[in-house]
């Protein structure tokens, strides 16, 4: 074998490795026979898991080095291979190690970074430039308010263009389509003196059909005769289920536990995901989800905030719950995702000193098997 496959083995191998094992250990709180890359939805994101067992995982690292022996050569590359997995392997155990403090259901949120990754139902921005070939080319955009919404919503977007050389004429005009078929148009009505577009669709004007829920909204630009287009996805769905009411937190054993009650049309597993706020500040402190089968049309899910994970942000309240959402996952007898309708407002919660709870670690017995597995394929004692 020539030095330049062997070289791609040696840094190939490494990387698959590592991505398998960062999908091995993730760890999902995914209700018995429910697809893990459908729990915490945030409308379009997903966390994928792999099914493979750890038996399952030592055979396949026993085929790599294998494969390794056969066609690496031994002198050259062997030990650079062996140093770099075992690098790749540290550092996963090390930031595994971090993410088992806390359960699943209630991770802390230490930056905005981490944040943006729990926010729900947030629409993608579309942007193109109008000449490629110049450095500040003119260049539009679309961005609707929101990715998703119900039936029964009004639709709204920002269409804008920037960059403009002079005073030309700027129209904007739009439309939703679905499989080509228009649903509805609009015209764009300009935001003050700015360069930015309003566009809103009232849900009278739409003609969705009843099983469609994925739409596209196109901004129409007409610069000076000059036309040009840009579109950006939006989903339209039922309302299958509702939050009534968020009963105030309490403290129960090493949780403060927060009663969601809500009501469902479609019975099944359902999840709901918030985030936990400082009252006083704004900063956002613990990312919370939990699921139950709803088996009556009226019930409640309780959301938990670990004692650790309320220590690492370092409030013990005020709070105030924001960001909800309501998610029936696929379960009998629907095997699809459907959606509720959550509060609008943020939800005040009384607060508590961390002296009221019983404050020990959190501790999973099965993770830390799987870390101590990890830590000795790295090399670690």
């Amino acid at each position: 074998m020539n030095k330049k496959a062997s070289w791609s083995l040696v840094i190939g191998v490494p990387l698959l490795l590592t991505i398998f094992l960062l999908n091995f250990f993730e760890e999902e709180s995914s209700p018995p026979g429910i697809s893990s890359n459908l729990t915490d939805q945030s409308f379009g994101k997903s966390n994928e898991t792999s099914d493979l067992s750890l038996e399952s995982f030592v055979q396949a690292s026993a085929l790599e080095n294998d494969m390794q022996v056969e066609v690496m050569e031994k002198d050259e590359q062997a030990p650079f291979f062996e140093a770099e997995t075992k690098a790749r392997l540290i550092q996963i155990a090390d930031t595994f190690s971090e993410d088992i403090q806390y359960p699943e259901y209630s991770k802390p949120i230490r930056n905005k970074d981490e944040l943006q990754k729990y926010l729900p139902n947030q629409s993608v921005a579309s942007s193109l430039d109008l000449d490629v070939k110049k450095d500040n080319s003119p260049s539009i955009s679309i961005k609707s308010s929101k990715l998703q919404y119900f039936r029964g919503e009004e639709i709204i977007g920002e269409a804008a263009i920037s960059n403009l050389t002079n005073d030309d004429i700027v129209s904007v005009s739009a439309r939703l389509v679905t499989s080509g078929n228009i649903v509805a148009e609009t015209e764009g009505r300009r935001i003050g003196a700015s360069d930015t577009f309003l566009v809103s669709f009232e849900p009278d004007s739409l003609d969705v059909p009843p099983k469609v829920t994925e739409l596209r909204l196109i901004a129409n630009f007409n610069v000076e005769g000059r036309r040009y287009e840009i579109g950006t996805p939006v989903k339209y769905v039922n309302v299958v289920a509702s939050i009534d009411y968020v009963a105030d937190a309490q403290v129960n054993d090493t949780f403060l536990e927060v009663p969601v009650y809500l009501t469902t049309s479609q019975l099944g597993y359902h999840q709901i995901s918030a985030n936990l706020y400082n009252a006083e500040t704004g900063r956002a402190l613990v990312h919370l989800s939990a699921y139950k089968d709803v088996l009556v049309e009226k019930d409640f899910i309780v959301l938990k905030a670990h004692i650790a994970a309320l220590k690492v942000a370092g409030h013990e309240g005020p709070y105030f719950l924001d960001d909800l959402t309501l998610t029936r996952m696929p379960s009998p007898p629907r095997f699809i995702t459907e959606f509720g309708t959550v509060p609008d407002e943020k939800i005040t919660l009384n607060g508590y000193p961390f002296s009221d709870y019983r404050d020990e670690p959190y501790i999973d017995e099965q993770a830390q098997e799987r870390l101590e597995f990890l830590s000795k394929l790295g090399g670690e004692r």
